[in-house]
């Protein structure tokens, strides 16, 4: 049995359609001659009835081959070895000292090694951003004598979490990034 006795798909079918719809569109069909090709088209039931609505043009579009198997997408990259624990550390340590101990891990450990800088570079970025926010926050909730007061628990919660998201990232060996973050150093 050769490929040209294969039935063709609904998926083949509509893909010749579109073919010549780019083709008339292009000018190179004329409207009969469309219409001539696309009832060809819509009508066959096998691939060499397919091909045919293509007799006389310079290719034949639609391909006589079974297409490739779905191949899985490559798996998430982490890194393994030193540099999880103190990066761990390093988002960490935001909760007791806010930038400090980050910023302290970015000038020490962060020296020596790239896994932990990255880490640290991003808790202290996070840190600083955090406590802007915090900061000008408490300028509008003087401003407007306690009304905005209530979203420093919200923005409190926000701080904790992806402060303990980031540390988790860390001991996973994944990339981390937080949002919303200013990111004043490299």
């Amino acid at each position: 049995m050769s490929t040209s006795e294969l039935l063709v798909t609904p998926a083949q079918r509509d893909r010749a359609v579109e073919i010549l719809q780019e083709m008339y569109a292009d000018g190179r069909l004329t409207h009969l001659e469309f219409d001539s090709r696309l009832e060809l088209a819509l009508k066959a039931r096998t691939r060499a009835e397919l091909n045919g609505s293509f007799d006389g043009l310079l290719a034949r579009p639609v391909p006589t081959y079974a297409p490739a198997a779905f191949t899985r997408p490559a798996p998430l990259q982490t890194y393994q070895g030193k540099g999880r624990g103190m990066g761990t550390i390093s988002h960490w340590l935001g909760y007791p000292t806010f930038f400090v101990g980050p910023a302290l891990i970015v000038a020490t450990a962060g020296k020596e090694n790239p896994v932990i800088r990255k880490h640290a570079v991003e808790a202290t970025n996070f840190q600083i951003s955090a406590l802007a926010v915090f900061t000008l926050l408490g300028i509008v909730t003087g401003i407007t004598d306690g009304f905005t007061g209530f979203l420093f628990p919200l923005v409190g919660l926000v701080w904790f979490v992806l402060t303990g998201i980031g540390g988790l990232a860390a001991m996973l060996g994944s990339e981390f990034k937080y949002p919303f973050t200013l990111r004043l150093l490299k």
